[in-house]
């Protein structure tokens, strides 16, 4: 229960965070635009299904007075208020003429981003575990990534930190297989009343290698799958092999 718990909060906040950077002017109040585009349809409501009532000229002054779920409630000079697309404001800018800059999450979108963030869950060695990773996305092909693992046994608790790199074979594919190879920590606490003395907590560094695939959903949003074997170097001088499956999602930006 307690695994579930953390688990739905952290794909949560990973959702919720998809929609934070999908949304150009989310912290913004009230902001003015001009049309760059020779016109962008008014809707009545927040959905192409509402009717398009009125048309923003070129050169046109309007303001975004809110945002919901990918359209823009808008008021004109003139007092008309409706809805345009998120993608519409690509055909805007602000009145002193910079450029706003539109991330829908779309395909392409994804195929140009800098960062992810990901929530999983999965098992390591049978136990239940939950992984969170932030990614620098430095070329198409190559990423560099810090992931942070927990696995919740019934004798000890596994806490893994990594820094890997991650190599993406297609990066044009909305399923897009890669490799990884990192490094890290292992730290293994035994359960409190399992401990009679000694040391408490043993720490062990680690190699790892991974095989994975991410596929592109839905709008911000990548759902995502991977293997990895942790080759663990441990103090009494063995080597304690690791398997740990995760699947999730991971947003980005």
């Amino acid at each position: 229960m307690q695994f579930s718990l953390r688990l739905y909060t952290l794909v949560f906040v990973v959702l919720a965070l998809s929609h934070v950077f999908a949304s150009p002017l989310a912290h913004a109040d009230e902001v003015d635009l001009r049309v760059t585009a020779p016109f962008i349809n008014v809707h009545s409501g927040p959905a192409s299904e509402f009717p398009i009532f009125h048309v923003l000229s070129e050169g046109e002054v309007f303001t975004v007075k809110k945002e919901r779920t990918g359209w823009y409630k808008v008021e004109t000079k003139k007092g008309i208020e409706g809805w345009i697309r998120a993608q519409d404001l690509a055909q805007t800018q602000l009145v002193d003429g910079t450029e706003i800059q539109v991330n829908n999450g779309s395909f392409e979108d994804y195929l140009e981003r800098t960062w992810e963030i990901s929530a999983q869950g999965g098992v390591i060695d049978k136990t239940t575990a939950i992984s969170v990773s932030g990614t620098w996305v430095w070329t198409k092909n190559l990423a560099v990534e810090a992931t942070f693992s927990q696995a919740l046994g019934n004798f000890a608790d596994n806490k893994v930190w990594s820094v890997r790199m991650r190599q993406t074979f297609f990066p044009d594919w909305r399923v897009s297989p890669y490799l990884a190879l990192g490094t890290g920590e292992i730290r293994t606490k035994p359960r409190s009343n399992l401990v009679q003395s000694g040391d408490e907590v043993r720490k062990s560094s680690h190699y790892e290698v991974g095989i994975g695939a991410q596929y592109y959903f839905a709008s911000q949003v990548v759902v995502r799958a991977e293997y990895r074997g942790l080759l663990a170097l441990t103090d009494r001088d063995e080597q304690e092999r690791l398997d740990q499956w995760m699947l999730g999602v991971s947003v980005f930006f």
